[in-house]
């Protein structure tokens, strides 16, 4: 009986990977008939159980009520350790940074919304590109994260880690917003939710639009929209299906070099050329069928049409000394995406047994170009592909319940296939086919030394896929370069207080990428980061909590001597940390976010400046329906850099191009007000 009761707590235990079964449920008989009191009768529990510091759920679910998220940077920034940068007029994608990487925009973090696939590969602008921006983060219920390449249900990019955002499958209450604010800011929604039969439909729709604090009108607009349905079919099933999508346009002020501003040339909030900007539009439609009970499964598949123009000066006129530099990257795709995944239970005599297996698929038909503008007018074509990838991945798992520890193992298989060609004839560039099979094995183990305190250790390979223009081109080298990670970690929590820490490595094989901006391919060979992740929340009161979230890590490129062996804009230090008090229906948030500054090249001649920026929000309740909603970005009014590079740039005044750090200014304090309704 002991040990019954010991493997029922653990499979309550409020974690996420492996599950656990057992027999637990007791009923009374007749003690006249039997010389026991209680007959032992089954009844299946299943409970969520995690495998690394970073996947606990429940953490996750309490932050993303704890702090604001109007915004699709305020939805990656729930991911522990994660910071963004916005450089292009705010329509672009986000950089990010987490782990040790500059993520670029994508290349090294999955991300997924219901499932569907959110980063872009083979991308005009680069590989792995992740625009959240058609999200409406009302409707985002939850959010799971993953560090590491440790678990064989992600596949291609994911190297630092993985992000996938839930939306709701229904809406308690019909939400209305308007909120206003500094440089001509406004933002509109409205989510109402209805009923037919037993399908439970919401939909809706949100406008936001902005001059923009820069001293060129950035005049951003966006139209996000959703529509989503769920239908249970039996008492354990049930069909999900959604359309979201959004349109928007910008223009931008870019990336200003240090000496424009110091000479007087312009202000830190001016630009060189106005005619940078650029429009994005996409439209995902998914299914979902999903199962519950004891073998549970899920089957989903996503149709995108996906489009996208930027125009960019990053150099000015170093190349062009009397039309400009400017480009202009295009990319028009279509993307199908299947996946499945089952879930099998069974028991070694008195331990559990879980073995997940899943495949998925994609395909993506792209059609991506580089041209030499001016003033957004196309002069010659440098690039101009047509590019047919897919990827067909397998994996399974299988979670091991040994009494207080866990293990489980797992492997991949990836199949990629690339097949590009050159649209215009007068054009040269890389075009072929090529293709390669990648086999990842995984190993994570977790034990539990007492009820509060649970020891990690994980293992395994990953990759990330390279442009296909890349891969073409270097077909005959390693194309699809490994990734390995290890981390050893710990976690402790009771009602009250959650602490983490992880120590962990990573190494990256030889990498070829493709640099969206020139039309050229870069190698940078092997690289390794080391590091630590630190979490830690505090319920300090009814009312009050506090909790921060910290990476510390060294990257180095392996193949290079010492002292010019920097990984450019890898981060040293990130961090965030809040503090949440909630009123009865009263609540604010002060939350700070910082990153250290770090090299801007190998050899470390340039540095990329750190900042740490201060947010506060608050929501007022002035009625059973009716709130006030406050957000003020950067309160203490800090002057920052969101976006740094080491660039070569020359200035319409210059006779050569200088190479120094070029930047896109961060935002100056301001205001957002704001009346919500639910009803």
């Amino acid at each position: 009986m002991k040990t019954i009761l010991l493997i029922v707590m653990l499979s309550l235990w409020p974690l996420n990977g492996a599950y656990s079964q057992q027999k637990i449920a007791q009923k009374p008989v007749d003690k006249q008939n039997d010389t026991t009191s209680f007959k032992t009768e089954a009844v299946v529990v299943n409970a969520d159980r995690i495998y690394s510091t970073a996947t606990d759920n429940t953490y996750r679910a309490q932050n993303l009520n704890l702090l604001p998220r109007s915004s699709s940077q305020d939805i990656l920034r729930i991911v522990p350790g994660l910071v963004t940068a916005q450089h292009a007029g705010g329509g672009k994608a986000e950089q990010i940074f987490l782990r040790g990487f500059d993520c670029d925009h994508g290349t090294d973090i999955n991300i997924k919304v219901d499932g569907a696939p959110v980063n872009m590969v083979s991308h005009g602008h680069g590989q792995g590109y992740a625009d959240l921006h058609f999200i409406i983060p009302e409707t985002i219920e939850r959010v799971e994260v993953v560090k590491g390449p440790y678990f064989a249900s992600f596949g291609d990019l994911t190297t630092a880690g993985a992000v996938t955002f839930r939306t709701a499958d229904t809406l308690a209450n019909n939400i209305v917003k308007a909120e206003i604010g500094s440089f001509n800011t406004f933002r509109g929604i409205g989510l109402l939710t209805t009923g037919i039969g037993t399908t439970k439909v919401y939909g809706g729709a949100e406008l936001f639009s902005s001059r923009g604090f820069f001293d060129a009108p950035q005049n951003f607009t966006r139209v996000n929209y959703i529509t989503k349905t769920y239908t249970p079919i039996t008492e354990n099933s049930f069909l999900t299906a959604s359309v979201m999508g959004f349109t928007s346009k910008w223009n931008a002020s870019g990336q200003i070099p240090e000496r424009a501003v110091e000479s007087g040339l312009i202000t830190r909030f001016g630009t060189i050329d106005r005619n940078e900007g650029g429009h994005t539009n996409r439209i995902t439609t998914q299914v979902a069928l999903q199962t519950t009970g004891d073998s549970p499964m899920k089957i989903s598949a996503s149709f995108t049409k996906y489009q996208f123009q930027l125009f960019s000066n990053f150099t000015f006129f170093a190349g062009d000394s009397v039309r400009g530099d400017m480009i202009e990257q295009t990319d028009n795709r279509s993307v199908i995406y299947i996946r499945g995944e089952k879930d099998f239970f069974t028991f070694l005599g008195a331990f559990g047994m879980k073995t997940k297996v899943g495949a998925d698929m994609r395909s993506d038909n792209i059609r991506a170009a580089l041209f030499h503008d001016s003033a957004r007018v196309q002069l010659e074509t440098v690039r101009n592909n047509s590019i047919n990838q897919t990827n067909h991945g397998v994996f399974a798992e299988n979670s091991f319940l040994f009494s207080t520890l866990s293990i489980q193992v797992g492997i991949r298989g990836d199949y990629i296939g690339y097949n590009v060609r050159n649209i215009d004839a007068l054009t040269e560039g890389p075009q072929g086919t090529t293709h390669k099979f990648v086999i990842s094995p995984k190993a994570n183990a977790s034990l539990l030394l007492t009820e509060n305190t649970t020891l990690f250790l994980n293992s395994g390979f990953g990759f990330h896929s390279n442009d296909a223009r890349v891969a073409v081109s270097k077909s005959n080298s390693n194309i699809i370069p490994r990734a390995f990670g290890s981390e050893i970690g710990a976690r402790w929590a009771d009602e009250t207080i959650a602490v983490s820490a992880a120590g962990w490595l990573l190494d990256l094989e030889n990498e070829f990428i493709w640099v969206g901006d020139e039309g050229t391919t870069e190698e940078v060979g092997r690289s390794r980061r080391i590091g630590i992740d630190i979490e830690a929340r505090y319920n300090a009161t009814d009312w009050l909590t506090v909790g921060t979230e910290m990476t510390v890590s060294k990257g180095r490129l392996m193949d290079l001597p010492e002292g010019k062996n920097y990984i450019a804009l890898a981060p040293n230090i990130t961090l965030t940390a809040f503090a949440s008090a909630k009123f009865d229906a009263f609540s604010t948030a002060l939350r700070l976010r910082n990153i250290g500054s770090r090299p801007a090249n190998e050899d470390n001649s340039l540095t990329a400046t750190g900042y740490s920026i201060l947010d506060l929000t608050a929501i007022v309740p002035i009625s059973k329906n009716f709130d006030l909603t406050l957000q003020c970005e950067n309160i203490l009014n800090s002057t920052w850099r969101e976006a740094q590079f080491d660039t070569s740039s020359r200035l319409p005044n210059e006779s050569t191009a200088v190479s120094e750090v070029n930047y896109t200014p961060g935002t100056p304090a301001n205001v957002r007000l704001g009346l919500s309704a639910k009803f």
